[in-house]
């Protein structure tokens, strides 16, 4: 054998190896990958777990005292407001005793009213008996009695039923779009509209404010203790949902909601 051609097969020889072992690093390199994105995939859906958790036991919080507000403060409310009633025919008009127990009787109407508002805000008892749509309804007419902004909502429904854990932080999601409209957007109109197909609901918040919408729920991102639009993405990203911020025409905020797959498990079988 001449000298070339050992030195031909030991080049080729080296050759090999150097790509056998370019390989295994690259084999390597990739089961580290994919070790790492395992680990990440798994971090993901821990920190998903404990957020679910967290969430579901502040809303389980929010029932409880809702309920309570509703069935003890509400009826023991309600029982001064009949005591009162009671007392208006036996009271004297020349010192204006009447007068002064009408005005307390209008105040716990007033005092009750706040009560069903707080309550209705902390747990949506219509969201569980009647859907969403009725839900956002009933928290816009709630909504519109403070009389703070006029809020219009319109539905165009297919009447195919929301998952109850969707449409609950759906809710969330609109009243936390709505509580910043009010703080920051100096809005006096805010239409909700709400649209469903088989394959998707869709909800845009529109408001005729001065489009500080996104900015000032950017800024309460960085605020320690407030959640704003991370709350926001918290929610929808849990069930698959997203959000759009635009300019309305001709001002204000259009924050656009939309969610797939979101109908209840028995619509889906």
């Amino acid at each position: 054998m001449q000298i070339i051609d050992i030195i031909v097969i030991g080049s080729t020889v080296m050759l090999i190896l150097g790509v056998i072992v370019i390989l295994l690093v690259m084999l390597q390199q990739k089961q580290v990958i994919q070790h790492k994105l395992v680990i990440r995939d798994k971090d993901l859906q821990l920190q998903r777990e404990r957020l679910i958790a967290v969430l579901q036991g502040q809303e389980q919080e929010r029932k409880r005292i809702a309920e309570d507000l509703h069935d003890e403060v509400g009826a023991q409310l309600s029982v001064l407001k009949l005591n009162i009633g009671g007392l208006q025919p036996l009271l004297k008009t020349e010192n204006g005793e009447a007068e002064r127990l009408k005005e307390t009787k209008d105040f716990t109407d007033i005092i009750i009213q706040q009560l069903r508002f707080i309550s209705q805000s902390l747990h949506p008892q219509a969201l569980e008996n009647l859907g969403l749509a009725h839900a956002l309804d009933s928290f816009c007419n709630l909504m519109n009695k403070n009389k703070q902004v006029k809020i219009t909502f319109k539905t165009a429904d297919n009447g195919q039923q929301v998952d109850k854990e969707k449409a609950l932080n759906v809710y969330r999601v609109v009243q936390e779009l709505i509580n910043n409209i009010l703080k920051h957007a100096q809005a006096t109109e805010v239409l909700i509209t709400y649209q469903t197909t088989p394959a998707q609901l869709t909800i845009a918040v529109e408001d005729d404010g001065n489009g500080q919408l996104l900015s000032s729920l950017e800024t309460s991102r960085k605020k320690t203790g407030s959640l704003g639009l991370k709350n926001i993405e918290s929610r929808l990203n849990i069930i698959g949902g997203k959000i759009n911020f635009t300019t309305g025409t001709p001002k204000g905020t259009i924050a656009t909601i939309s969610l797939e797959n979101y109908q209840a498990p028995t619509q889906n079988s």
